[in-house]
């Protein structure tokens, strides 16, 4: 039995069940869903406001970010417009002819997906005919909670639409869903299972969609969702004491972008602007923090700000990275299949074989081994590269990178060009109260071994970024390069951070946005500077 042919089995078999309803009030749970959910609403009790609302599929699904006034907790709210009796009569009916209506799929070339939504909108369509004479019927909501039961992810689908989440975690029934936020990191949804059978059965749901399998024989599961999404889980209470559990690691078709830091104040349009002139004259740069700080959402903004002619090559464990560039290709590690290091593919082999690709830039998601020093060799030879390491600081990033496994000689540590350290910080909002942050508190320029550069700064206090470099050791290399003056790149760095501020300013956060606006800036600077005022 293939993946679709699990993923259908498992639907008709939940047709049987009763989806329960919708409504504002708090005494019933959403309608829809596939799963038996508790979904509060917080945001209709005295007592939260709401700090920020957002759609994640307009005008179907909203989420709303609510703050308990008297602690100060922050609540992730997912509101779902409601179904009226009659549309939920006709989704039930539409979900089971369409769950009997589906034929196995024999080619692994033809999209599960695809064929689902196909045969939903023909069911649709003989429905719409047959209750021409029912009034106020809403087809395109009903064809919501098609797409979101049976081709997406049920209860949790306007999170995994939100590109905001970066993880999702359930920790056993009746507990509230939890999701780490970009702007407000861990926080508690307004969703759980109510019961342990519910919540097994859309763990199977999960691994059916991934192709996998979970049972009490086999608890514990690794697999990859459809998009990319990473599932760690444990089936019921085997592994687990609380019940089923798990964890996705959310990977984003729209991923954060340098005009997402600077409005997040991660970053200042100034630094950025630094960063953004270093890569286009391929300066190696080191990105370094800790667990969870956000080194490869930072890798893959600044990324981002690569020359669009550039042949680039990344390499990961997990591919989690996305450039808007053509010339691009995307390698991942494979482990071993049985176990003994037979048929593995290790990070080292890749960056061995980037070579053979002859890239501008090599991007590499984490260095840990001995795959550091084969980067650095070919830095050596005249390649451009970019990485992320676990380390605070430059000097503990040094000394990992000259000890074992990676054993890089001191001599190559002035390969590297610019180091900076993103950090999970502490700070005080507007009411005076403390909340997480992101923030790259220190950039770095490498002169030598042990001789390093500090040009830019977070201040804590005031939460504001200083950065000075007048001095800079990398503009004068660029300046040696093209026969430019300080000055001249002093004045090139202004007009960048006014591009960037400008997308800041007007919206244009996003990444098809901030890719297009940065690519037509190589291409015909003085028209952009034009339409952002600039000239």
């Amino acid at each position: 039995m293939n993946p679709f042919e699990k993923f259908a089995k498992l639907f008709k078999k939940r047709s049987r069940s009763q989806p329960i309803e919708a409504s504002p009030d708090l005494e019933t749970p959403p309608l829809g869903v596939s799963y038996r959910a508790i979904h509060k609403l917080f945001s209709t009790i005295k007592g939260y406001r709401k700090i920020e609302s957002y759609s994640v599929r307009e005008p179907f699904a909203y989420i709303n970010i609510v703050e308990d006034e008297a602690t100060g907790r922050i609540f992730y709210e997912v509101y779902e417009i409601s179904l009226s009796e009659d549309e939920q009569r006709i989704y039930n009916q539409i979900k089971d002819f369409i769950i009997w209506e589906l034929k196995p799929i024999v080619s692994l070339d033809i999209d599960a997906t695809r064929e689902i939504l196909k045969t939903a909108r023909r069911v649709i369509r003989e429905f719409q005919i047959r209750f021409t004479k029912t009034p106020g019927l809403s087809w395109s909501k009903i064809e919501y909670y098609v797409e979101r039961d049976l081709a997406g992810y049920g209860i949790l689908d306007p999170i995994f639409r939100d590109r905001y989440i970066e993880d999702i975690s359930c920790n056993g029934p009746r507990k509230p869903i939890y999701v780490w936020h970009r702007k407000y990191e861990s926080i508690p949804t307004n969703i759980e299972f109510s019961s342990e059978e519910d919540l097994d059965e859309y763990l199977l749901k999960l691994a059916h969609m991934a192709g996998k399998h979970i049972s009490v024989a086999y608890p514990v599961l690794d697999a990859i969702l459809p998009g990319g999404h990473r599932l760690a889980a444990t089936f019921r209470k085997e592994v687990s004491t609380s019940g089923s559990t798990f964890t996705i690691r959310k990977f984003s078709e729209s991923p954060i972008t340098i005009a997402d830091l600077i409005s997040f104040n991660t970053i200042s349009s100034e630094i950025a602007a630094y960063f953004w002139l270093a890569m286009d004259y391929k300066l190696t740069t080191l990105i370094l923090g800790v667990t969870g700080s956000g080194k490869t959402s930072t890798l893959n903004a600044l990324a981002t700000l690569l020359r669009p002619t550039y042949k680039v090559v990344t390499i990961e464990d997990t591919p989690e990275l996305r450039l808007p560039h053509d010339n691009w290709v995307q390698l991942v590690s494979r482990p071993s299949y049985i176990g003994s290091g037979v048929g593995e593919v290790s990070l080292f082999h890749l960056v061995r074989l980037s070579l053979r690709y002859r890239p501008d830039v090599i991007i590499v998601g984490e260095v840990r081994g001995e795959e550091a020093f084969v980067l650095f060799q070919a830095i050596a030879t005249g390649h451009s590269g970019m990485t992320t390491l676990h380390a605070e600081n430059i000097d503990a990033a040094v000394k990992r990178l000259t000890s074992k496994p990676m054993d890089i000689p001191e001599s190559y540590i002035p390969l590297i060009n610019i180091a900076m350290v993103i950090r999970r910080v502490q700070i005080r909002d507007e009411r005076g109260r403390v909340r997480p942050a992101r923030r790259i508190t220190n950039v770095w320029e490498v002169r030598d071994f042990n001789d390093y550069m500090e040009i830019a700064r977070w201040n804590p206090i005031e939460d504001t970024f200083s950065i000075d470099i007048k001095n800079s050791i990398m503009l004068k290399r660029i300046g040696e390069l093209t026969g430019l003056s300080i000055d001249s790149l002093l004045e090139e760095l202004r007009k960048r951070k006014a591009v960037l501020d400008w997308l800041v300013e007007t919206g244009r956060n996003d990444y098809r946005s901030v890719a297009t606006y940065i690519h037509r800036y190589y291409i015909d600077p003085v028209n952009i500077l034009r339409i952002i005022g600039f000239i």
